[in-house]
């Protein structure tokens, strides 16, 4: 298997049949030594692109060793990409709550205006 997980300075290995939102818990890094005929790669890129399209937050902190194959330099630049769209996906999530949170308090203004205390 050539992807870990480090959680508190200990690698652990990558499991297919678990959601890696799951398994990223606590995580400082993932560790990718790109072997081409390792098919958690495929799932592992599954896995983000899921994460990616759902809006869930993750922090991925990606070091990925190619070992000089070119699927795994294409492999690096699809990861990176997808990774790329989960941080602007938290970005539109921190825009949204901030609108919300002023959407209320305009709210509140013209609750307390119209309440009579601004005719006066």
């Amino acid at each position: 298997m050539c992807i870990k997980i480090v959680v508190s300075k200990k690698e652990v290995k990558y499991d297919v049949k678990r959601p890696l939102e799951e398994q990223i818990v606590g995580s400082s890094q993932i560790v990718i030594n790109y072997e081409p005929k390792d098919p958690s790669i495929d799932k592992f890129l599954d896995e983000v692109d899921r994460l990616c399209k759902n809006g869930i937050s993750a922090k991925l902190n990606i070091k990925i060793n190619t070992n000089s194959h070119i699927l795994g330099m294409k492999s690096k630049k699809e990861i990176f990409k997808i990774a790329k769209d989960i941080e602007i996906n938290e970005v539109i999530k921190i825009m949204t709550t901030m609108q919300a949170e002023a959407d209320k308090k305009l709210e509140e203004m013209v609750n307390y205006c119209t309440g009579g205390v601004c005719r006066e």
